[in-house]
């Protein structure tokens, strides 16, 4: 569950208000340094602050809007299209230069307007760029954005979780390790394991089966 900042629930909370404006900073740079731009899907500049910091930024304004956030039906990874407007060729120069902007990082804050001058009264989402397309007659870039799990390939969980299998290796020395940490006990003459906590228990070392008996054998239906 997404926590909101106190005075962002404040204002859209308000009976009478301005509306919500989006802000974004755009990573478009890695070496030497990282680089961003810092737009406004507003038809005006908004000055406000840099995300997370008491700095203050000028947002340019530009035709700059995200798309609404895929659901995940199970099958695939969750994402969402940022399309940004390049008439004026800035983005389609930063995407020939630094390869698509592949894994550079997007944030998108939706601050209300009346409250341009708290820096933290905003809801902040954070994407990176997974992959970018052009269309030279509307002269607009398609970004899609996804999570920093899967720009970078991270599976999860790492490993197979199986409730009556242990998943380390046996050697009958390295899995004798004592629950007093720095500890380590004489090793077993077995050098056999079946990895199941049963064999692990007749090795007096059940504190260290690698299963997980919690799991349960039966299907949860929501």
């Amino acid at each position: 569950m997404k926590n909101f900042n106190a005075s962002f629930l404040a204002a859209i909370n308000e009976v009478e208000s301005s509306g919500i404006v989006n802000l974004f900073e755009v990573q478009v740079t890695a070496s030497p340094v990282v680089g961003y731009q810092y737009y406004s899907g507003y038809n005006a500049t908004i000055n406000y602050f840099i995300p997370e910091t008491t700095t203050p930024q000028t947002y340019s304004p530009a035709p700059i809007v995200m798309d609404d956030i895929e659901l995940d039906d199970g099958s695939k990874i969750p994402s969402v299209a940022l399309i940004v407007g390049g008439a004026d060729q800035v983005i389609l120069a930063y995407m020939e230069n630094e390869k698509g902007m592949k894994g550079y990082r997007v944030r998108r804050l939706e601050v209300p307007i009346d409250y341009l001058a708290n820096a933290s009264a905003y809801n902040l989402d954070v994407f990176y760029i997974d992959g970018a397309t052009t269309d030279s007659e509307q002269e607009v870039v398609y970004f899609e954005l996804t999570t920093k799990g899967a720009i970078a390939g991270v599976t999860v969980p790492q490993r197979v979780m199986r409730r009556d299998h242990c998943y380390k290796r046996y050697n009958a020395s390295d899995c004798r390790a004592s629950s007093v940490q720095g500890e380590w006990l004489s090793a077993f003459s077995d050098r056999v394991c079946k990895k199941i906590k049963t064999d692990c228990a007749s090795k007096d070392n059940v504190i260290n089966f690698g299963g997980f008996p919690g799991i349960g054998t039966k299907r949860v239906f929501f």
